[in-house]
Formats: structure tokens, sequence, C-alpha cells
């Protein structure tokens, strides 16, 4: 039996603040003291003013993923979906935009022919892993010896043109850090340097995305419009350019507006909607358009709220709504957080409160909905373990929307969503929503919508049994009303 299927978490690799991703190889963390140290100094501390970069220790076994052959043509294929659940994960965490490669050697290094031809191996191996990737390889040499004695700068020149010339690299791509006091300012100056070429693997990438167009029909390929659309909007967050990344998600929004819902889609078109507001309501804020993101996030809920889909499963809709609400009072949280001003009318606190009432209306339908179910049915209809896209329902993964379900299938289906449905605890989620708008009523001074608020709590508090904690809540709101004048 899966979990849940509507329990309509937003993914981590979704939410998580994209940085360029760099892979660091040729550091031995566990038996080499100097090598921790620099890994150490680059992955440490990472503090708001340095570079947006995030770095991965790559070792001799890392497997990348594998490289998709590229497709010459469009005309005969169909898109099973949107959004691939393993595409934003590859990007963050699997796919380096740089790859730099670490070695020991001086430029008066006795064995320096030797260790050349070493390190030159080195970097042909990882070339022949990345599969034809254009990740930027560069090479670093830990040095010890810290100045070259008069007269030899000009023999290092010479070595590190051979060098480069081995390793097949251009000399932008080879730099030295020598291991000394200094260890700190070598290490940021080399990250800045890694973050602009990520900018530009990052640009090329996108570019090549654009290059796809040409060959699509938007009949025919539509969900790969707002697919590709979404690509290059993360791939320019990727590049920290947010600008760029907003003006793409909103393409996406917009491209997704235009697709026809049916009750086949309906799950997966609610749940990408959701994914692409967030990030354009984030970018908003992040770009300081507080009002822009409010109107945006209103404009997606107007769009979606009589968007229902399957009758039998209204308790989704009003529990994907809970979150669109809950997690908009988030993201304006962290906005305010970082220094934006809200006031008593327009603050975090009203979208938690929407988000309460949306999952009390969830707690009611269900109740309504799901109290004949007794059994999950069998076979397991929502089995399948690994979905490719997100928001597609388990028992007809990959099935394009013209395709006629079969009507067992849905039907075991329904059931087993509202079987699991039946399991949730709704009075915690409503309670836990109902807290977090009574704080931010609090801290914005609103005292007779606290209190308002609070009596809900009790209320649910009742109902859920917890009677010690209900009457707690009323006997505290009983001293707030007889010293209110």
């Amino acid at each position: 039996m899966q979990v849940n299927q509507i329990n309509m978490d937003f993914p981590s690799e979704l939410c998580v603040k994209p940085l360029a991703l760099v892979g660091v190889s040729g550091l031995d963390t566990l038996n080499n003291a100097i090598h921790k140290a620099i890994w150490e100094t680059f992955n440490n501390n990472r503090r708001a003013e340095r570079a947006p970069v995030l770095f991965k220790l790559i070792n001799n076994a890392y497997e990348f993923p594998v490289c998709k052959p590229k497709r010459s043509s469009y005309d005969w294929y169909i898109p099973k979906g949107i959004l691939k659940k393993n595409w934003m994960n590859k990007h963050l965490y699997e796919i380096p935009a740089v790859i730099v490669i670490f070695y020991d050697l001086d430029w008066n290094d006795p064995q320096w022919s030797e260790k050349m031809i070493e390190c030159a191996s080195r970097v042909q191996s990882m070339r022949a892993a990345l599969e034809g990737r254009n990740c930027r390889i560069t090479v670093v040499l830990i040095q010890h010896t810290l100045s070259l004695p008069a007269g030899e700068d000009v023999l290092a020149s010479e070595k590190a043109i051979t060098l480069c010339s081995s390793c097949e690299l251009n000399s932008q791509s080879l730099f030295v850090l020598p291991h000394g006091d200094h260890l700190q300012g070598y290490t940021i100056r080399l990250e800045n340097a890694f973050y602009e070429f990520s900018q530009t693997y990052y640009h090329n990438e996108v570019k090549n995305i654009k290059s796809h167009k040409e060959h699509l029909n938007k009949n025919a390929h539509h969900y790969l419009y707002i697919r590709h659309q979404f690509k290059m909007g993360f791939l320019n967050e990727l590049k920290h350019d947010i600008h760029t990344a907003h003006k793409h998600y909103t393409h996406a929004y917009n491209n997704l507006l235009e697709v026809r819902i049916v009750d086949t889609n309906a799950s997966e078109i609610r749940t990408v909607a959701g994914f692409i507001n967030y990030k354009l309501c984030r970018l908003m804020f992040a770009l300081n358009l507080p009002r822009d993101a409010i109107s945006q996030f209103k404009a997606h809920i107007d769009r979606f709220k009589n968007r229902m889909g399957f009758q039998e499963l209204a308790f989704e809709h009003y529990a994907w709504l809970s979150k669109q609400y809950s997690v908009f009072g988030d993201i304006f949280d962290e906005a305010v957080k970082l220094g934006l001003p809200a006031v008593q009318t327009q603050h975090p606190g009203i979208y938690y409160q929407q988000a309460a009432q949306y999952a009390t209306m969830r707690k009611k339908i269900c109740q309504e909905l799901c109290s004949s179910v007794a059994t999950y049915p069998h076979p397991d209809p929502l089995g399948v373990i690994h979905l490719e896209f997100y928001g597609q329902r388990p028992w007809r993964p990959g099935k394009v929307t013209a395709e006629p379900p079969d009507p067992q299938l849905e039907l075991n289906g329904i059931h087993a969503i509202q079987f699991l449905e039946k399991q949730i605890n709704h009075s915690n989620i409503i309670i836990a929503l109902h807290g977090m708008a009574i704080s931010q009523y609090k801290t914005y001074r609103c005292p007779r919508t606290r209190r308002h608020l609070v009596l809900q709590m009790a209320d649910e508090y009742y109902n859920s049994k917890d009677y010690g904690k209900s009457l707690t809540l009323l006997t505290h709101m009983l001293w707030d009303f007889r010293t209110e004048r």
C-alpha cells in the first residue's frame, strides 16, 4: 500500500533554493589532512556573500546520470506527461555544471613528467564518464612550495602550457592552489571562477532547450511547451538570473492554462500549476514585487478553485487549495523575515487562516465521501513505486489524455485514495494551521481575529476528543473576553 497520494506536500527539490552545482574530484578527505582542510574551506561556512554554489565530492566510483540521445525529430513523439520527477533533482545534485579535478603537483616536482601523464589520464577518465555532457572541466594543482626561486617562473609557465596541452584544456581551466596561511582567500577566488564557468554551462543548456522549439507542434506537443519553459526557468535560477527565470515560469504557467482540463488530467494539471505558481510567487517576492506576488496567487486560486476533477475525490481538491494557501503563507512569512513590511490587512496569517478553512472543508467532504469505504482494494492500484511524472495517477502512469480509462481500474484507484484519506488525522492539520495563523495575528496585533481563531482551534480539539486542550483554550478566552472593554 502506498502512502497517501494526496498529502499534497511540495517536493523538496522544488522548494530548495537552486545553486550552481560544482563537482569536486581528487580530494581524499578521509586520509589526507590537507585535502580535508581544502574541502572544508570550500564546503563549510557558506555565508550569504559567497558565490551561490553547491560543492559535491565526486569519487572514482561516481556514476553520472545517463545522457539521453539527441532527438532529431518530434514528428511521432507524444509526451506522456508534463514534468518529470527526476529532472530537478538531477540538475540540483547529480549533474555538475563544473567539475574540478584537484591534483598534488609542484612546478619543481622531480617526477613532473610522470605526474603530468597521470593528471591528464584523470581528466580523460572524467570526460569519458561524462559521456558527452557539456560540463566544464578544470584542474587545480595543490602546491606545497609557496614560491619558486628567481628565474624559474618562466619554467613554470612552460610547464603549465604543456600540462594544458596534455589534458586538452585551455589555459583558463588550470588553477594553482598554494596550501598555506591564506587558503580561505584562494578558495574564494577559485569558487568565484567556478561560478562564472557555471554561468556559461547553464546558458548553453538553456540555448539547447530553446533549439527544440522549431521542431514542436503546439497541438501535439503542448505539454513540451510547458516542460521546456519550466526547465529554462529552473536553469536560469541555477544561473542566479531570477528576472529571466520569472519570465520563463510565466510562459510555462500561461501555456498550462491553455490545456483543456478533463477528469483524467485534472490531478496532473493542478499539481504542476501549483508548482509553477510557487516558483512565480517566490521569485516575485525575491524581486521585491509583493503586490504582484499576491495578485498572481489570487488569480491562480480563482482559476483553479472550481476545477475539481473527480467528484468522488473532492477532498483532494480542498487539500490542494489548503496547501496552496499554507505554502503562500510560508513564502510571505519568509519575505517578511528578510525585511518585507507587512500590515494588518495583508500578512501571512490571512493565508494560514484560509488554509485552515479549506482543511476543515477537506475533513467534512472526507466524512461524507469516505465513510462507506471499509477495505483497501486488491491488487493495489497505487502500487506503482516510481512514477515518472508529477501529479499522475499511479493506476494509469504516462497515459495520454485521449486514451479511454479502464472503468474498474479508475474505481479501484478512487476507493484506494478514499480509504487512505480516511486514515488521515485531519484535526492535527487544521490545528497546526490555526496555530500558525494565531501566531501571525498576534504579531500584527489583531486581537479579535486571534481570539476567533483560538475558539475555532478549541472546537477542533473538542472534535478530536482532546477535551483537556479544548478546555484550556476556552478558559484563556474566557479571561480575555472578561477583560475586554
